[in-house]
């Protein structure tokens, strides 16, 4: 990102916060919209407790470990797709099933099925495995056709070909989608903590914070998630642009 890009992105939030501090003198209403003031104070407060980093872990490595697992499915099921046109056209409706049911449903029925302190797992992972699914897919098609023709004249698909073939060739896809995944998966993971309220979690803890009308809690919650995304993003953008200078 050169100085003039860098510029701009900071002239972004800047116009983000000045919207906030206008839009909370205009209001003037505490439980509608916190002052600025009030939210970074809650968030020196929040940071200052020890339970909150265990409650950030413990949202975080719930992420991560559903983030993980749902990239294993779909990458097993991009490479079922990639066999043929008829697998693949087999597995859309699945795929699409998975992007149009409504959250509120999945919750539901997650709920009653697996419990509370499991349902975020599923829920998340439903979420996020189309946009995993099809990031992937554009990647394995965007290989040289030659080479894979070539592979699969020469052998089956086995580990070897998708370490050495598939995975470093899709590895850009792969960043991005993660990239996509992590923001798409915090916002549903942390809904869905909201609303299932598994024990020391940010959805719970926000949850919380709402029944007492601690608005500026909330808010100051809802930076450190924003603060986390963006870190993220920033080093899958550094690891990206390394693989690519190779």
């Amino acid at each position: 990102m050169n100085i003039i890009n860098k510029t701009f992105y900071f002239v972004g939030i800047l116009i983000i916060f000045l919207a906030w501090f206008i839009g909370s003198i205009i209001i003037q209403n505490e439980l509608a919209l916190p002052k600025i003031s009030s939210t970074f104070e809650s968030l020196f407060n929040i940071l200052k407790n020890k339970e909150t980093y265990l409650i950030i872990f413990n949202t975080i490595s719930r992420l991560i470990l559903t983030v993980v697992f749902t990239y294993i499915i779909a990458f097993v099921l991009v490479l079922l797709s990639s066999i043929s046109v008829k697998t693949e056209q087999l597995i859309k409706p699945l795929v699409a099933l998975m992007k149009t049911l409504p959250i509120a449903a999945i919750i539901i029925v997650l709920l009653v099925s697996v419990g509370r302190n499991n349902s975020p797992y599923y829920i998340t992972g439903l979420v996020i495995l189309p946009l995993m699914y099809e990031t992937t897919l554009i990647g394995i098609k965007s290989i040289n056709k030659g080479i894979t023709e070539e592979i699969k004249m020469d052998s089956n698909v086995n580990w070897l070909v998708v370490s050495k073939v598939y995975f470093p060739m899709t590895l850009p896809y792969i960043l991005a989608g993660t990239i996509q995944s992590l923001g798409l998966g915090l916002k549903v993971m942390v809904m869905s903590e909201f609303i299932t309220q598994p024990n020391l979690t940010i959805g719970a803890k926000m949850s919380e914070e709402r029944v007492y009308q601690n608005l500026d809690n909330i808010f100051a919650w809802t930076i450190i998630l924003v603060v986390f995304i963006l870190l993220v993003e920033y080093f899958l953008k550094k690891i990206k642009l390394n693989k690519n200078t190779y």
